[in-house]
């Protein structure tokens, strides 16, 4: 069989699945659960880092909107750790991303810096976990944090919420209390951070209502990777990737969605239709679209996540042949703990 038919099978595949949504979720499910046992994964992840050398990004989480990992849903919320010169520099902090770095096998005495793209809880809600399970377990007090306003003041009330626990633990492992990190509000293009490792230079990007909401380009000495954060289509997402190594950009499949939000409704879930899908069209990037993005920046690899919807019923054919239609580099469809 040709690789034509294949595409064929697999489209006719996805849009039988969609017609009826829950045996689309089983069926996600069960081949999840073949292809990529939890255990596996792990080792998978932290073999590669042990043996890396130069930088690596590591996909924690590849799944967009707030839904949470149930049984058989293999995404986390977004999230990811790029690794260089034993530096971690965490990117996003989606449900589960705490966890997700443990599994990496990576020290949380390792984290330099942490950013925040915008303030959706499928990108922030695990931001104030991370703060304090990080600090029992080594993260260092001089981590550095950049976000959107109103970030310090975000911070500062995590901090007022956990204070009791705070100085429990404090008193039960004779610790210094945690302390407010360092916190920098990023509101406009430009550089925000040069170390020893990397540059850090950020993008305003389009997200109504969001505002502002980041992109964030990283240049280590010897890989540039570039993330859109959550935005419409935008040329200055583009401009940011111009000859980049990697570009990890958003990735909407319309037709999945629409299929999803109505078996929402059908499910009882209050949902009103035509005010989702304007968001999701107003917010996000069709995965053609991502493809001549990447085309015009010139990137070598682009990688596809932060999956919208974030089910595992579409094929990761379907996804690499739509960003193929524009895009003549490689594609990578992220999964998961996948290391780059």
């Amino acid at each position: 069989m040709n690789d034509a038919s294949k595409s064929r099978i697999s489209r006719r595949s996805l849009l039988a699945g969609l017609a009826t949504m829950p045996t689309l979720f089983v069926a996600a499910g069960s081949r999840a659960a073949q292809t990529k046992p939890d255990g596996a994964a792990v080792q998978e992840v932290q073999a590669a880092l042990k043996k890396a050398t130069g930088t690596k990004l590591v996909i924690l989480g590849s799944g967009g909107g707030p839904s949470p990992t149930v049984p058989g849903r293999t995404r986390h919320n977004t999230s990811h750790v790029m690794v260089s010169n034993a530096s971690a520099y965490v990117l996003d902090c989606g449900l589960g991303v705490t966890n997700q770095f443990a599994r990496t096998g990576l020290s949380f005495t390792t984290v330099r810096s942490i950013f925040i793209t915008h303030h959706h809880p499928d990108h922030n809600v695990e931001y104030g976990p991370l703060l304090l399970i990080g600090w029992v377990q080594g993260l260092p007090g001089s981590v550095r944090v950049f976000g959107p306003p109103p970030l310090r003041q975000m911070t500062e009330d995590l901090l007022r919420a956990y204070k009791t626990t705070i100085d429990f633990w404090a008193e039960d492992f004779k610790m210094k209390p945690l302390e407010l990190p360092v916190v920098k509000e990023v509101s406009a293009p430009g550089d925000i951070l040069q170390d020893e490792n990397v540059k850090v230079t950020a993008a305003i990007v389009q997200h109504p209502p969001v505002r502002p909401a980041l992109a964030y380009r990283f240049d280590f000495r010897d890989r540039s990777i570039v993330f859109s954060g959550d935005t419409a289509p935008l040329e200055a997402v583009g401009r940011l990737a111009k000859g980049a190594d990697l570009l990890v950009h958003e990735a909407m499949y319309l037709p999945a969605v629409e299929a999803y939000v109505r078996d929402r409704i059908a499910k009882g879930v209050p949902t009103n239709f035509d005010a989702y899908m304007a968001h999701m069209k107003a917010d996000h990037t069709p995965v053609e679209d991502v493809s001549r993005i990447a085309q015009a920046a010139g990137v070598k690899t682009l990688v596809l996540s932060h999956f919208v919807p974030a089910i595992d019923g579409i094929a990761d054919e379907t996804w690499r042949e739509a960003a193929a239609k524009h895009f003549q580099g490689e594609i990578l469809v992220a999964r998961d703990l996948m290391v780059i």
